[in-house]
């Protein structure tokens, strides 16, 4: 006997993974908003803790790619969002991605720079790029589970 599924569910289930990668990303995204909205400035900060900043900073954009390659491996349009994933950080977050995710034998990786960028300029836009990005993210992955659902009402 063969299971054959309607292909708007398979697509449904697709965006409702996607939507769980997205949680995951949100949820770094907060423990690093937590981490750093704090009543010490940069200075008065241990070595330690800035450490473990970078961590979860690391962490919540590498899974922001992971999310970034579901929506384009699930096909979905969003002209806002489709303008973000044209910006040539995509392909500087997916080395940054790697850098994270996959062993690298050096200590100091340039992948890491090479999306953050080498002056405080660089960094602030593309902490810009990637809060718009994330914030895109959410909202059409939503709206694209909304009009699955209302396609099938």
């Amino acid at each position: 006997m063969v299971n054959v599924r309607d292909p708007q569910d398979e697509h449904f289930l697709q965006v409702m993974a996607l939507h769980k990668y997205f949680l995951n990303a949100d949820f770094l995204r907060d423990v690093f908003m937590r981490r750093i909205n704090r009543d010490k400035s940069p200075s008065e900060i241990d070595p330690v803790t800035s450490m473990e900043d970078m961590i979860a900073m690391s962490l919540w954009y590498a899974t922001v790619y992971v999310v970034i390659e579901g929506w384009r491996e699930a096909r979905l349009v969003d002209p806002e969002l489709d303008d973000l994933l044209a910006d040539e950080n995509v392909d500087r977050l997916r080395r940054f991605r790697n850098q994270i995710f996959h062993y690298q034998r050096e200590y100091d990786n340039p992948k890491l720079l090479e999306f953050m960028g080498t002056t405080d300029a660089d960094a602030r836009a593309a902490t810009d790029w990637i809060k718009r990005t994330h914030q895109a993210l959410g909202r059409a992955i939503q709206e694209a589970a909304q009009d699955l659902l209302d396609r099938k009402g």
